[in-house]
């Protein structure tokens, strides 16, 4: 007769041949199509991951006839790529369909990017901002694949006083266009003092009779023409003055103007000369300053802040202006996001940041109508911003709901976070999100907090997972962590209530920024502690009290070998079993925007790393997910593999389904007298499959009964619900007659 490990042992064997096999295979892919529906409306890109402040491109993605959509968001430094494609919902009209895999094309970039075509080979090119300046990459096109190909670190201009870096604010969009439409690309740019405009002149065209030159250092095409561009200035206040000498430096006094300027050139008047759209940095509005003159020169006169004319812009901080035309009728539309890479004293709602204005007139003589204001927001999960998922059954029904915590929103009372509530209105093997509630359990009105992190877990020993979740706190800006009891029995739907929420009091090092992960690492029956410091290290604390009394005991402060360091700072922790060798492993996410997992060992031992195993083009790559990421597992589709969410400081999620080439199934029947648990480990539930009938009972390694007498029949399949049991070892024991038989098995979501 076999042993009664036999297949279990293999199917661990071969899981974990498989998984040394793939270890720079794709574990992962994104998923763009489970489906969730807000205000009875199926959204188009649920999983597209939120947008902030919104710079607004277009260009040729794939090989069809339209443009598509490229968004770059300032404050998590990430593309977000748009395919021009029939709408799922009426497939007559166009939209902009989420398409991840091209935004694993661009290049890293900080604080903007612009797509312009510089050797007039008809494709986009890219324009970035650096510590040098402006890098530069060519469009490369082989066949119907194309690649960004870096042409210049930084871009070089002839100063007054020799050639020097072209320089741009990194808190500035500049205008790069062709001023005198003689074909080469010209760059404007306010100054450092954001009180002049600069023209660097393009002389590709003048001294080589092609566009394509970038110049060098010894040799630059680009070459200051005077000393300001436009006659004009940037005034106090939102004001700017006119009749300027751009031939004479001018010494203007007054206060000191902060930088911080977004330019965009088009004749916007119809009368064939190029006018202007700028935001400023203490600016609310866009101002139009409108060119009396054709050609290099530029002659501003007049200027107004009510732009447009109804429903003029009006933001917290610096709107910046685009011009693309988004609604496929072949005008250019007015779009305005705000251009901060954080939330300026906490007053904008990064849930609605992106205006868009429909262009009823055409491009040069535009009539911009007030159309929306979360332009692709509205399409997407954006709870607005630092979006942190966690899985449950709320609702006891059998599969798995999502929590998200918010960063916060401005709302009465000053900014503050709540908790969103997806309800799963699916199965356990194919999930449909619904989302049911913005404020779950009235947190906004209950406590003055904001970057909620929930987590679930057994906070305090009864068997059954907890509602607990770390915030800042609006009153002295300090994290706190707090857990609602859940006073359900398991498998039924979760009771909670704010009012009886518990602080636990966390170690005297927390700092504000800190991510608390709880989890049994020990096996004691209570949970102990792992934390991500804003520094980048990680901290493991034992629990050396109880779920009733936690104490915890600093172990190290460099947990998995994971350090102080600048890149990686603020890492975001989940625990689960990932290569599925019954042992828990550790993923994290951190301002690099990358996904690891620590595996290949017992805990905190771990020998394998893996960071490249997103499936792009069928391999494992590494993917960038923006900055200030969090991260949570769940078995969305019943396969029981671990699937990710992750969210980040742009406010959507992005998810992630498992697709390792590891199929868990049932076992054979079993033999005369033999009695299987599996799969083990579990995820949200096990199976028991014996060839005698008894009575089942489960314990954690503490003794605490988590089921009790359950009749199992003989040759009978029977499932066991572990989903709101706390992750850890638990022994299966199945009593028949006078015989006693106990198993182990580890359970982990």
């Amino acid at each position: 007769m076999r042993t009664k490990y036999t297949s279990l042992l293999f199917l661990i064997f071969f899981t974990l041949i498989l998984f040394r096999a793939n270890s720079q295979k794709a574990w992962f892919k994104p998923d763009t199509l489970t489906v969730v529906t807000a205000k009875g409306q199926k959204l188009v890109n649920p999983w597209a991951g939120g947008l902030n402040a919104s710079q607004f491109l277009k260009m040729h993605l794939n090989n069809d006839a339209d443009e598509d959509l490229v968004v770059y968001d300032r404050t998590n430094s990430k593309v977000t790529t748009f395919l021009a494609a029939a709408d799922p919902s009426k497939p007559a009209k166009k939209t902009f369909v989420h398409a991840p895999y091209y935004e694993t094309l661009f290049p890293s970039a900080d604080n903007w990017i612009i797509l312009a075509d510089y050797n007039g080979d008809g494709l986009k090119d890219l324009f970035t901002s650096t510590s040098l300046g402006i890098t530069v990459y060519k469009q490369v096109k082989v066949a119907n694949a194309w690649t960004f190909k870096l042409m210049q670190d930084a871009l070089y201009t002839k100063g007054f006083s020799g050639n020097i870096n072209l320089q741009v604010s990194g808190t500035d969009i500049p205008g790069i266009t062709d001023i005198d439409d003689d074909g080469d690309l010209d760059l404007l740019a306010f100054d450092f003092s954001g009180t002049f405009i600069e023209l660097h002149q393009n002389l590709s065209i003048e001294k080589f009779s092609v566009p394509d030159s970038l110049g060098n250092q010894k040799a630059p095409v680009f070459q200051r023409n005077g000393d300001c561009w436009g006659n004009f200035h940037k005034g106090d206040n939102e004001d700017f003055v006119f009749g300027e000498d751009c031939g004479v430096a001018s010494n203007l006094g007054g206060r000191v103007m902060h930088a911080g300027n977004s330019i965009v050139l088009q004749d916007l008047n119809g009368d064939g000369k190029k006018d202007l759209l700028v935001g400023h940095v203490s600016n609310e509005h866009i101002s139009l300053i409108t060119n009396s003159k054709a050609g290099i020169v530029g002659d501003f006169v007049s200027f107004t802040n009510i732009y447009p004319t109804v429903n003029p812009v009006s933001m917290h901080i610096f709107p910046a202006a685009f011009l693309e035309d988004v609604d496929f009728d072949g005008v250019k539309d007015l779009l305005i996001a705000p251009s901060v890479p954080s939330n300026d004293v906490n007053q904008t709602d990064f849930k609605s940041s992106g205006w868009f204005y429909h262009n009823a007139g055409t491009t040069i003589k535009p009539d911009f109508k007030l159309s929306q204001k979360n332009f692709l927001q509205d399409q997407m999960l954006d709870v607005g911003e630092n979006s942190a998922p966690t899985f449950f059954d709320i609702d006891g029904d059998g599969d798995l709901d999502m929590l998200i915590g918010t960063g916060g929103t401005p709302v009465a009372g000053g900014f503050k976070g709540s908790l969103w509530l997806l309800r799963n209105e699916g199965t356990s093997t194919e999930p449909k999100f619904t989302v049911e509630s913005e404020d779950y359990l009235g947190l906004l009105s209950a406590l003055a907090i904001y970057n909620i992190k929930p987590q679930w877990a057994d906070f305090n020993g009864d068997g059954i997972e907890d509602l607990g979740f770390a915030a800042t706190s609006l009153a002295n800006l300090k994290m706190e962590y707090r857990y609602i009891p859940n006073k359900a029995a398991a498998g039924v739907p979760a009771q909670l209530n704010i009012a009886d929420a518990v602080t636990i009091i966390m170690p005297s090092e927390s700092l504000t920024g800190d991510s608390p992960y709880f989890y049994d690492t020990d096996g004691d029956g209570d949970l102990d502690l792992l934390v991500g410091k804003g520094q980048g290290n990680i901290y493991y604390y034992t629990n050396t009290g109880t779920n009733k009394q936690f104490t915890f005991k600093l172990e190290t402060d460099a947990f998995a070998g994971v350090g102080i360091s600048f890149a990686g700072r603020s890492p975001q922790l989940a625990v689960s079993d990932f290569d599925l060798d019954g042992l828990a492993d550790l993923a994290t996410v951190d301002h690099t925007g990358n996904v690891r997992i620590f595996h290949g060992a017992e805990w905190g031992k771990w020998t394998e790393r893996e960071d490249q195993f997103v499936q792009i083009n069928g391999k494992g790559s590494a993917v960038g997910f923006g900055n200030y990421l969090s991260l949570a597992i769940g078995d969305l589709n019943g396969d029981r593999k671990p699937d990710l969410a992750i969210g980040s400081n742009s406010g959507g999620i992005r998810l992630l389904t498992n697709v390792l080439p590891v199929t868990i199934t049932g076992v054979e029947p079993p033999a005369a007298g033999d009695f299987k648990a599996y799969p083990n480990p579990a995820s949200s539930h096990f199976k028991i499959l014996s060839s005698k009938s008894g009575d089942l009972q489960v314990f954690n390694l503490n003794g605490q009964q988590y089921l009790a007498d359950r009749s199992i029949t003989a040759f009978r399949e029977t499932e066991i619900s572990t989903s709101n049991w706390p992750a850890g070892l638990y022994l299966v024991v199945l009593q028949s007659g006078e015989t006693k038989v106990v198993k182990k098995i580890i359970t982990g979501r």
